[in-house]
């Protein structure tokens, strides 16, 4: 499952030996910095009793390969992205509730979250061309990060 990664003990964590993005799936990556680097988790034993509880788990960190200009691309997506939402759900509200009034305020607040939601999704749609895959698309893409997860492993940290 794990033999296209070799394991770097200093930084306990194992790092793809493909060079080849695994977002664009075109051009090879140059510098291993530039990788994702994703921890799963995976539980050993659970104890829970009325006064007791106790987890221990095992974490893993994987790498999964990515180029220089999916690594831009992410980092314009992910600086972008909240500052134009935000940026929109306010301008909605300036010109949406207003032409509702006060007496139907709660009528204008649903129709601006639902153009919000509209706007979002049209945005997302024009921002992520289909040749390159956002970093959520390429995790859960990823063939060894599946079989971690098949066989267990899980993304959020668990807890007790």
């Amino acid at each position: 499952m794990l033999s296209k990664y070799n394991y770097n003990e200093s930084l306990k964590r194992f790092e793809p030996k493909e060079k080849r993005c695994s977002y664009c799936f075109q051009n090879e990556s140059e510098n291993i910095n530039n990788y994702d680097f994703i921890k799963l988790y995976r539980v050993k034993d659970r104890t829970n009793f009325v006064i007791y509880r106790s987890l221990k788990y095992e974490e893993m960190e994987i790498g999964i390969s990515r180029c220089n200009t999916c690594v831009e691309f992410h980092e314009e997506d992910s600086r972008k992205s909240p500052i134009l939402k935000y940026a929109a759900y306010l301008l909605i509200l300036i010109f949406v509730l207003p032409a509702f009034g006060v007496k139907v305020f709660i009528a204008g607040i649903s129709l601006s979250i639902v153009l919000f939601f509209v706007l979002h999704k049209y945005a997302t749609k024009k921002n992520n061309p289909k040749e390159r895959l956002t970093l959520k698309q390429g995790i859960t893409s990823n063939e060894t990060i599946q079989d971690l997860f098949i066989s267990g492993w899980i993304f959020d940290k668990p807890s007790a």
